[in-house]
């Protein structure tokens, strides 16, 4: 374990030291195993191999039973009492664990709307049922969404370190791909470049074929690169993420080819590329604590639709972090489509894109105009991680 994840550790631990005494239970209980839920990376910096129960307290205390080849890493975090199990299996010192700690209610991780706080499995669920014998279990139980959400969102000095770093590499790579890219290139090649780059930083890309290259009216969103060639007057648009330690980034940019004789963009790209840029600088300056996501979407939304640009069919951006969609908080419009995850108030040290992708003008068809920034929740308002191209990037 390196010193920079010991201070992640210790600065976790006293964040959820915070958290606990608002837990809505008398504890959390936190059960797993290989595959199943990633709360443990939050608090630990480590997931599970063998079954794993961690019982933290609504006063502070914190108790892990884990394998006896898991004890490692979880020791190092010199945060938990750790009960070691051997052949015979984690539901004995699981039952006495919990007969210990007599809690009258829990904790569990199970949510219906944020996928990242719904890490308990159906098997591990029904194995705790049969240690507990609790008649009245249903009850008893709890979800520990809040405290989870709220330990996955707040980030901490040393997760916006790394997330800078990945934010710093990702426009790198961008920039050396706009100096890759020329008429002829597909965004098979154009995507094998992107994951050489990725390479040679020594990072990982965050999802899709190392980059999402949209070359034209070839269409827009999290899909495979295809055969499809950069041909003069294409439009060509490049999601791109890269994990840096853990935590990624999720920037989007937007190149043109130019045709013969063009010293930039005809104006119907232009229009769309101001008007895109503008509502995302607007929807930025509007982010502040306790500000709500759907506010947030609804500044970008009314920008574009001035301009005559139908808004974006999706919400205005998510959290980054530990996933590319990280947290349940998002700046998205209320409805069935994203429920309330739209009506939260955004909280200090939440990380979030802002990515009012245009994907024509009203009325009228044109290639999409990706644009997507991250930004830090602070005090003041929203500091910009990475840097906002003023014009579209000509190739």
């Amino acid at each position: 374990m390196t010193p920079s994840d010991l201070t992640l550790i210790r600065e976790k631990q006293a964040q959820l030291d915070a958290l606990l005494p608002s837990l809505e239970a008398d504890a959390w209980l936190v059960l797993c195993r290989e595959g199943s839920d990633p709360a443990t990376l939050l608090f630990a910096n480590t997931e599970m191999v063998g079954e794993a129960a961690f019982l933290l307290t609504k006063s502070g205390q914190k108790f892990a039973v884990v394998a006896d080849y898991d004890v490692a890493p979880i020791a190092a975090s010199g945060a938990f009492a750790i009960t070691p199990y051997g052949q015979g299996g984690f539901e004995a010192p699981l039952g006495a664990l919990l007969e210990r700690a007599q809690p009258k209610t829990l904790a569990l991780d199970f949510s219906e709307s944020d996928p990242l706080a719904d890490g308990l499995s159906v098997g591990l669920y029904r194995k705790l049922r049969r240690v507990l014998g609790w008649d009245d279990f249903e009850s008893r139980i709890r979800s520990a969404q809040g405290i989870l959400d709220a330990l996955r969102s707040q980030k901490t000095p040393e997760e916006v370190r790394r997330i800078r770093e990945a934010v710093r590499v990702t426009e790198r790579v961008l920039d050396e791909l706009g100096a890759f890219l020329r008429p002829g290139v597909s965004e098979l090649e154009a995507a094998a470049f992107v994951k050489a780059r990725h390479r040679h930083y020594g990072v990982t890309h965050s999802f899709g074929d190392g980059a999402n290259v949209m070359v034209g009216n070839a269409g827009i969103g999290h899909r495979p690169a295809s055969e499809a060639r950069v041909t003069p007057g294409d439009v060509v648009v490049v999601d791109m993420g890269v994990y840096v330690e853990g935590y990624t980034s999720d920037i989007q940019r937007t190149y043109y080819a130019r045709r013969e004789g063009e010293s930039g963009p005809p104006e119907s790209v232009q229009h769309r590329f101001v008007t895109g840029r503008g509502a995302m600088m607007r929807a930025i300056d509007a982010i502040a604590p306790g500000k709500r996501g759907f506010e947030i979407d609804a500044v970008a939304r009314e920008h574009l639709e001035a301009g005559g640009i139908t808004p974006y069919p999706h919400a205005l951006g998510h959290q980054i972090g530990r996933t590319v969609h990280d947290g349940g908080t998002l700046l998205a419009p209320l409805g069935a489509r994203y429920g309330e995850r739209g009506n939260v108030p955004l909280r200090e040290n939440e990380v979030y894109t802002v990515e009012p992708v245009v994907h024509g003008v009203t009325g009228q068809s044109g290639a999409p105009i990706g644009l997507e920034q991250d930004v830090l929740v602070t005090a003041q308002g929203a500091e910009l991680l990475s840097t906002p191209p003023r014009e579209l990037t000509l190739i």
